[in-house]
């Protein structure tokens, strides 16, 4: 194995192909080839690729078992379904992931509308909901004339902050119904600390207000999502970083050639792990970001 990886390297045209692929792979578009969120609901069968929602806020992350990463992700979607007043009018699912929201809505015979630009997600509607329309797009692509006046509801389920809102505002407004609903949930910055995804909320607010909307109601659920955060964090820190250093540990000792071959490379990838975990420590998520329901209506 040493030997070929070596021959490899060595290589000119197997070294040119590396560095082709090595700057090339910012090039493919996440929006429509995103391995991450395939990784995602792989692990999430139930079709969900969100934070969830705890009912119990003060449980212990060590006490988390996946099967209640499941529940909670479920009860998250039953939150979302109850703020639906419109039972007769389609609802558009804007970010519908692997359909776990669409498949709620179906049984509880309502009319859902998918939106993805996802091609791994497209594929799964597809297949697994036939009959349900679905828009093999970004929101902002959204075809607009067939759309005016179509919705009783639309729903952004840790989506809006994908969105460009100067695009998509203007389009919830028209596509919604004179009494339609638009139910968002997602999370906010508040501050300049920790991750930089997801829109400022002072903006919003005032990009929403500019807009022609109202909020009718706010609930701030950042306490019921910190669970799964805390678990997240928990496996990573406590399980993930230790089976690493093992893993790197065993192979300096078992395979030395293959480890001073990689060896220049292990702080940089400690470093963008630590980097990575920072984004699901619990206490700067909570200090930084604002986690929000809520149901908007045109003025």
């Amino acid at each position: 194995m040493l030997n070929d990886f070596i021959l490899r390297v060595i290589n000119p045209v197997h070294l040119y192909k590396i560095i082709s692929l090595n700057r090339n792979k910012n090039r493919v578009s996440r929006t429509y080839a995103d391995e991450q969120l395939k990784l995602y609901s792989q692990i999430t069968p139930n079709g969900f690729l969100h934070y969830g929602y705890f009912d119990d806020v003060s449980i212990d992350p060590k006490e988390i078992s996946v099967g209640m990463i499941y529940r909670a992700q479920e009860r998250y979607a039953e939150v979302l379904l109850e703020k639906i007043t419109n039972q007769n009018d389609e609802i558009l699912d804007v970010g519908c992931g692997m359909g776990g929201l669409i498949n709620m809505m179906l049984a509880k015979k309502l009319k859902p509308v998918a939106l993805t630009p996802d091609k791994t997600q497209i594929q799964f509607i597809k297949e697994k909901y036939k009959n349900t329309p679905i828009y093999g797009c970004k929101f902002e692509d959204t075809p607009h004339s067939e759309n005016i006046n179509r919705f009783g509801t639309i729903i952004t389920s840790e989506s809006l902050q994908y969105l460009d809102l100067d695009k998509s505002l203007p389009l919830i407004t028209n596509f919604l119904k004179k009494d339609g609903k638009w139910i968002a949930c997602d999370y906010f910055k508040i501050n300049n600390q920790g991750e930089k995804s997801g829109h400022n909320w002072e903006v919003f607010e005032e990009k929403l207000k500019k807009s022609g909307f109202k909020i009718i109601e706010k609930t701030d659920i950042t306490p019921h999502i910190l669970p799964t955060i805390s678990y997240l964090y928990f496996m990573a820190v406590q399980i993930g970083l230790p089976v690493l250093e093992f893993a790197l540990d065993k192979l300096k000792v078992k395979k030395k050639g293959i480890y001073y071959a990689i060896e220049p490379f292990v702080e940089k990838i400690y470093k963008k792990l630590t980097k990575n975990i920072q984004t699901i420590d619990p206490e700067l998520f909570k200090h930084s970001k604002m986690y929000v329901l809520m149901v908007i209506e045109k003025v």
